[in-house]
């Protein structure tokens, strides 16, 4: 049979009928340079190239159950049709290939483009029809075009077969130990709790008016737009051609508390303000600026007087992607009396006050008899329509305001909080349901949205159906955060007797009253904000900006981990002589941030990310690493404001270095779910399970560039990270299992000779992996991992640490 009846008669029907091809897929005879292909399959994204042989032609294949081999190992027997199909894909711009006589099958990347000869390449073959009938679904997930679109290509062909994958982690049989926590430490989890908290309670009576005055910081932007919002309710009207801008304005409070008091509320004729929506990032300040603004006395300019009601939303999540909208307004009305007495919104002459024109509508018509010659039975009819009015919660809400704008001359507030701790479809009907009540009703609005949220969605429905004013806040300096909340803790901790409580201490008890725990905090203070513990600060700036909530939590953290080794500080504080000061070292904070109360590092629970563990599929431990690199790159010579990399540009970057696009998304998602990266779409605050389809670029956090180029060049973070990064050789992960030194269960201490020698092991493999992966082009342009790391710090911590274990 020749070339062109195995064509017709064979790969022909298995492309189409079998492997799902069209037409309109497939080239036939291309001329090229070289001569003429047989074959080019192409989809967009995806070609490859088919030599055809004449079917009596058989290719010389190994005789093995395993269809992967490397090229070296067929190329000799068959070299002439491999240089010819190798010529091909050259001319065309291809590197993937399949050469076949319709019943065996040489299916591999041809052509290398990241330095690494094309002969190491894995190939599958398939050796004779009954070879494919008896492995016939991997055949079709192979070549099929159904599976070549869902994995962006032959994902087969770079696939590492891993033949062995365990962890240290996954050899120690109490993994989930905790360490014994110090009394201490326990005791003093409640005061630390409380400070380091939010400032404002979900119950206003809660509320501890000294420490929100004292603790509550704001920055410029904050600041800049108090103004317009103190203005809610300011009797003057708006001029026509008014705009608010909150760039151009002083206070963020002012602008939008004015732009609700442009709006007066004397006349059913005037205008209603604006939905106005408060964005920023997570845990950015939101909730406490929204608190701050409406319940804060100091400068007698606050909207206390105001009618005003929050809604969190997070008690009417259902746990669907649904809120219980008919429960919030139950509660509204409940807060709303309970708040206002002095309105009387249940009494008998509001009531007929709030639906007046409906009464009046009755009166002439269906309560006419009874009105004027039976008032009994009118006032049960009354009553009646009052109770049936009242069963709408939400419609009677709005009536009542509709009764304060028309008569009181007020116009009630509702702050819809914590929206943004939401998924996006209740975020989208939470800010549908405000905007009926602004519409509707006349209310004054405001909803808290996380960003990425907003800008995603502004010129889209339904937010383009309305007009409303958005409001930036932005996170103050988390340094004066800390502060202010450790000075009010040393300035206001007062104990009686009864809160003075002992404790052992290295085998002796001592007494721990308020003077110690005010020297206790004062030294902490002095530690964290003196020049020698700058890299403490620096550590918890950039691994939580701009999420102030998330940087108290782990501050927090430390303060109450066993790890923390309160014993040792207070020590230091009793004794305490001359101008010594408490200092924490940093390998030590980093420690009881990424265990807490545990033994043993595992990054699925860990506020610290392990960089180094590959996303599955791929075993890959170096591309988060590189992906970050090339982002800090452009950061660092491009600065803030061409910081960004379009996506594509990175992608067919790490194309070209080999990588698989599915993988390079799968790893792009890992890091944005952890905050490493963020784009320009502002979608960092968004749950991703996907890429967006539209276009948009990709930066580097302050997160991500800490991890980059500081966190993982330091020993405790390597020391951490081996413990549950998979291993992919036997005897690396037996001797590392051997050496892995078990700490104490009192203290997490372990032996620091062996400590030593169990992270250069590791480091000695992950030299030897990086040395034989494929990415040569990317580490002569950034480097190579391991060696970035040892000179970025690691071999000064490994030589210091062992100076020390020598002179133990």
């Amino acid at each position: 049979m020749s070339e062109s009846d195995t064509r017709s008669k064979l790969i022909d029907t298995v492309l189409i009928d079998v492997l799902g091809w069209d037409e309109a897929d497939i080239r036939r005879e291309g001329h090229v340079d070289s001569g003429y292909f047989d074959y080019k399959i192409s989809i967009a994204g995806f070609s490859l190239i088919i030599e055809a042989k004449r079917q009596f032609n058989d290719l010389i294949l190994p005789n093995q159950s395993k269809r992967r081999c490397k090229l070296n190992a067929i190329y000799s027997s068959n070299k002439d049709v491999i240089n010819q199909i190798r010529h091909y894909l050259d001319d065309c711009g291809c590197d993937i290939g399949v050469v076949t006589n319709g019943k065996q099958y040489i299916i591999a990347k041809f052509i290398n483009t990241n330095g690494i000869p094309w002969k190491e390449n894995n190939c599958i073959v398939y050796n004779g029809v009954e070879d494919i009938l008896n492995n016939y679904v991997e055949f079709w997930n192979t070549l099929s075009k159904e599976s070549v679109i869902r994995n962006c290509g032959i994902k087969q062909l770079f696939d590492v077969e891993i033949s062995f994958s365990k962890t240290v982690l996954s050899s120690i049989l109490n993994k989930d130990n905790e360490i014994v926590r110090n009394d201490l430490s326990a005791k003093l989890a409640p005061i630390i709790d409380k400070v380091f908290g939010d400032i404002f309670n979900s119950n206003e009576e809660d509320d501890d008016i000294e420490f929100i005055k004292e603790c509550y910081v704001e920055n410029k932007e904050v600041i800049k737009n108090k103004r317009e919002l103190r203005g809610l309710f300011r009797d003057t009207p708006p001029k026509l051609n008014e705009v608010v801008k909150a760039v151009n304005s002083d206070s963020i409070s002012h602008q939008i508390t004015d732009e609700i008091e442009n709006f007066p509320s004397q006349s059913s004729n005037s205008a209603t303000p604006k939905p106005i929506i408060i964005i920023g990032s997570r845990g950015a300040g939101k909730t406490t600026f929204l608190n701050f603004l409406f319940k804060n006395e100091s400068d007698g300019k606050n909207l206390k007087d105001n009618p005003y009601l929050f809604v969190n939303l997070m008690k009417y999540y259902t746990g669907a992607d649904c809120v219980d909208f008919e429960n919030i307004y139950e509660d509204l009305l409940i807060q709303f009396s309970d708040k206002y007495p002095q309105l009387n919104i249940n009494s008998l002459e509001v009531l007929e006050r709030i639906y007046i024109r409906e009464i009046n509508q009755n009166k002439k018509g269906v309560w006419r008899y009874s009105f004027e010659n039976n008032q009994g039975e009118y006032q049960k009819e009354l009553a009646s329509f009052f109770k049936d009015k009242m069963r709408n919660s939400q419609e009677h809400f709005m009536a009542i305001n509709k009764y304060l704008t028309r008569e009181i001359h007020k116009r009630i507030v509702v702050i819809f909080d914590n929206a943004d701790q939401l998924s996006d479809k209740i975020q989208e009907q939470v800010y549908l349901n405000a905007c009926s009540l602004n519409t509707q009703a006349r209310f004054g609005v405001i909803i808290s949205l996380r960003e990425g949220y907003y800008y995603n969605w502004r010129n889209r429905p339904p937010f383009n159906a309305f007009i409303s004013n958005a409001y930036h806040i932005a996170a103050p300096d988390y340094g004066q955060v800390l502060q202010k909340r450790l000075n009010y803790l040393v300035k206001n901790i007062q104990f009686s007797k009864n809160h003075s409580f002992t404790g052992p201490i290295r085998d002796k008890q001592y007494m721990l009253n308020e003077d110690k725990i005010e020297e206790f905090f004062t030294g902490i203070e002095s530690s964290l904000f003196g020049e020698k513990n700058a890299p403490i600060l620096d550590f918890l700036r950039h691994m939580s900006f701009p999420n102030i909530r998330e940087g108290l939590n782990l501050f927090k953290t430390f303060l109450i981990s066993g790890y923390t080794d309160v014993s040792e500080y207070v020590l230091r504080v009793l004794f305490n002589k001359g101008d010594h000061i408490i200092t924490i070292p940093i390998h030590e904070f980093v420690k009881t941030i990424a265990l807490e109360n545990k033994l043993y590092y595992n990054h699925r629970s860990s506020k610290i990310q392990n960089i180094l563990y590959p996303s599955s599929p791929n075993s890959d431990y170096f591309i988060k690493y590189y992906l970050l690199k090339v982002l800090d790159e452009q950061l660092s010579f491009e600065g803030n404001i061409n910081k960004f990399i379009n996506y594509s540009d990175l992608l067919k970057e790490f194309l070209d270095y080999g990588y698989r696009e599915d993988v390079i998304n799968k790893e792009l998602e890992s890091l944005l779910t952890d905050n490493f990266i963020e784009t320009d779409k502002v979608l960092s605050d968004i749950s991703w399970n996907n890429l967006p389809q539209e276009t948009f670029s990709i930066t580097i956090t302050a997160k991500g560039h800490y991890y980059v180029t500081e966190l993982i060049n330091r020993f405790y973070y390597v020391e951490l990270i081996l413990q549950d990064t998979p291993l992919f050789e036997k005897e690396v992960y037996e001797s590392l299992v051997q050496k892995f030194p078990i700490p104490e269960k009192s203290n997490g201490k372990k032996d620091m000779r062996v400590r030593i020698d169990v992270v250069q092991l590791f480091m000695d493999y992950l030299e030897a992996i990086e040395k034989k992966s494929n990415n040569a082009l990317l580490q002569t342009k950034y480097g190579r991992m391991v060696d970035n790391m040892i000179m970025g710090g690691l071999g000064n911590d490994l030589d210091r640490l062992s100076t020390i274990a020598e002179n133990r």
